[in-house]
């Protein structure tokens, strides 16, 4: 049977005209006639030599042409056909034909010999897929006969069995499909936490997560270190000599390399994550750490594992040697002689400054870690400023620059600034200002300040009570919630209601006190608190697409509405004074001369002229919501040819939406710099003579 050398086989078209196949190693290269019947009836049989080469899903046949020169003629596919051995074809010998599903080919072998290796190799393709099947149930049958070996658990006390003194599980069936059941781990020892950690077997991402955000509870770093290398180092099955030696390598394969890879893989999100945590240590844990990685030999599929993390240790030293990003976001300024107590809201663009709130709000809230938000750590500085900025900032600087205003026009004006950033805020999906804002200096104005109140637009209200019941205690944040998992991303959310689930989760219970006297680890309490700090994380993957105005944000971080207070309490005492003088309780508002320039706060639309009418006009008693807006509506009516040549045409009610989700935002509400144009004299303006008529042409 001829072969082709090495250096052939590589090259069919240099040996072969017209060679088109791609594959190149054959089974099998031998000489056969392919046999032709021409016509049935008359037994005309004609026969041609081939040169014949099987590949693995192709045979393919070749005529000659000289000595060493062929040419490709047809190839068939061998993918669903039958072989025929029993053919018989006169005066023929060592036949068998392929059937395929279009053709049907017939051959002879020049021996029995060659008869039979080709009807093996045929054969053997035919039922490749099913040997291929039947040998890999084989294997598993026999490897599942095999009991995985574990060590012994006086060594090694990571395979101690599952008693209710070391762990205490819930299982529970998943509703979708009653054969997959899962399970949550409510209590157990440390041990049993690390073993279900890097368990050999189970996979549970959400458990590492949730471990190494708050293993710091209930154990140090150096002891979760140790566990970890103690659980590294397996020990050899005791009489080791007594297993064969396929249980053993079953037992290196299945037990110990992914027990081996899952520990270091615990390890490099801890370096990641929480590097703090390592470095900022007394007992020295990094410094364990690399020794240990330093031990692993560099033979194995662990090297690139223990390179891959040393390479990550260097990398997070040098970031936390920098001292920028060592005290990330530490920028709000501290120093009272750069402080300022008051900023002028109409000093800037209303969408820049409201966008400026909110990337500030986002880039504090995006460097908040875990940490920060569990255990309340004094030398990190995000979360800090991030309430600060909100609470301090924010909503006092709503609080004072409203009650600051002694002019009633030039007030309502402030007002339905502050609320209009507010809505910028609302349809940026930063609630954390849209909450500081409205809560800070809004809410309590119907009370506070029932006149200012009831001389607010119609959509400012109604915003003031939407916001009101996103967070209302009675329906326990439900409008919040349901509007928080609508957004789409960038978002910055409300984290205080999260701080306070965690905070009274913390407090209590961490222990389970069994009646035999063992305590174990309440897990299934700090799992919840982990579950609490990723809803809080998926928020802080995308930023917002703003481009920063430098300028503002350093105002807005110089202000310091309390400069020049010695306390909060004190502050609040000035709030309350100053309430009290520009509106005091049952009577009108005072008359006070304006503080602002009028051109940098009054606008000539129709809702803004509402800020213009003379507070003489109010009695005595506060006005309700109705009677406000008919006489918004009566005002409204007046000055008609005023507003024809100013082009607004927008009434109050049409600022309203139907919706109470959005609102429409209008930068023309509360004016700006731009908005001011010259006063008209109403009287003169007279709109032009009717032309007359033309006459109907025939």
């Amino acid at each position: 049977m001829p072969k082709l050398n090495d250096n052939k086989i590589n090259n069919w078209k240099n040996l072969i005209e017209n060679w088109d196949i791609k594959e190149s190693t054959p089974l099998i290269d031998s000489y056969l006639k392919h046999i032709v019947i021409q016509n049935s009836s008359s037994n005309l049989i004609t026969n041609v030599d081939r040169r014949a080469i099987l590949f693995s899903t192709i045979l393919c046949l070749c005529k000659a042409l000289s000595n060493d020169k062929w040419k490709f003629k047809e190839k068939i596919w061998l993918r669903k056909f039958n072989i025929n051995d029993q053919i018989i074809i006169p005066d023929h010998e060592h036949v068998f034909e392929i059937q395929c599903d279009e053709k049907n080919y017939i051959l002879a072998a020049r021996s029995e010999q060659d008869k039979f290796q080709w009807l093996c190799l045929l054969m053997y393709i035919r039922n490749k897929s099913i040997l291929q099947r039947e040998l890999y149930n084989i294997l598993v049958n026999e490897d599942a006969q095999q009991v995985l070996l574990t060590p012994d658990p006086s060594r090694y006390k990571f395979c101690a069995p599952n008693l209710p003194t070391n762990i205490l599980i819930d299982y529970h069936t998943n509703d979708k499909s009653s054969s997959s059941s899962s399970f949550i781990i409510r209590g157990a020892t440390m041990e049993k936490l690390i073993e279900h950690l890097t368990h050999h077997q189970l996979l549970h991402p959400r458990f590492v997560k949730s471990f190494l955000m708050t293993y710091k509870s209930y154990c140090t770093p150096l002891e979760l270190l140790n566990l970890l290398i103690e659980r590294y180092n397996i020990p050899e099955p005791a009489s080791a000599y007594l297993y064969t030696e396929q249980q053993l390598k079953k037992f290196r394969k299945e037990y110990v390399q992914p027990v081996k890879l899952r520990v270091l893989n615990v390890i490099r999100q801890w370096v990641d994550k929480y590097f703090s945590d390592l470095i900022e240590s007394n007992d020295h844990v990094l410094d364990h750490l690399q020794t240990f990685l330093q031990s692993i030999p560099d033979t194995g599929g662990l090297y690139q594992f223990k390179t891959s993390i040393l390479k990550l240790i260097d990398k997070q030293t040098i970031d936390y040697q920098d001292s920028s990003k060592k005290n990330q976001q530490q920028d709000l300024i501290s120093d009272e002689r750069d402080q300022i107590e008051d900023l002028d809201v109409f000093h800037y663009d209303l969408k820049e400054l409201s966008d400026q709130i909110t990337l500030i709000c986002s880039t504090y809230f995006r460097a908040i870690t875990s940490q920060e938000l569990l255990y309340r750590l004094p030398n990190l500085y995000n979360l800090q400023n991030y309430m600060k900025f909100l609470d301090k900032v924010l909503g006092f600087w709503c609080k004072r620059s409203i009650l600051e205003t002694s002019n009633f026009e030039e007030r309502i004006a402030v007002t339905e600034r502050f609320i209009q950033i507010a809505i910028r805020a609302y349809e940026k999906k930063n609630f954390a200002a849209v909450f500081a804002i409205i809560f800070g200096g809004i809410i309590d104005l119907e009370k506070s300040l029932p006149h200012t109140w009831d001389r607010l637009s119609k959509q400012s209200r109604t915003f003031v009570a939407l916001v009101d019941d996103m967070l209302g205690e009675d329906s326990h944040f439900k409008l919040y919630f349901e509007k928080l998992r609508q957004s789409p991303l960038p978002v910055v959310p409300f984290i205080a209601n999260n701080q306070t689930r965690i905070a009274q989760m913390k407090e209590k219970h961490n222990m389970i006190v069994l009646p035999t006297g063992e305590i174990l680890i309440n897990f299934r309490k700090f799992q919840q608190i982990g579950e609490h700090l990723c809803e809080i994380q998926q928020y802080q993957n995308m930023p917002y697409d703003i481009i920063p105005n430098y300028d503002i944000q350093r105002e807005l971080k110089r202000l310091n509405p309390m400069k020049g207070f010695q306390d909060e309490n004190s502050f609040q005492n000035y709030l309350v004074t100053r309430k009290e003088y520009i509106e005091p309780a049952d009577s009108s508002p005072r008359v006070f001369p304006i503080r602002r320039p009028p051109h940098t706060w009054r606008s000539y639309s129709r809702v803004s002229r509402l800020f213009m009418i003379p507070s003489t006009s109010f009695n005595a008693h506060s006005r309700t919501s109705s009677q406000c807006d008919e006489h918004h509506h009566q005002k409204s009516n007046t000055d008609i040819s005023t507003l024809l040549y100013l082009g607004r045409h927008t009434s109050l009610d049409n600022n309203v939406l139907k919706s109470s989700d959005t609102f429409a935002f209008d930068n023309s509400l509360c004016g700006t710099n731009d908005d001011f144009q010259p006063i008209i004299n109403t009287q003169e303006l007279k709109p032009p003579p009717i032309p007359p008529r033309a006459p109907r042409t025939s």
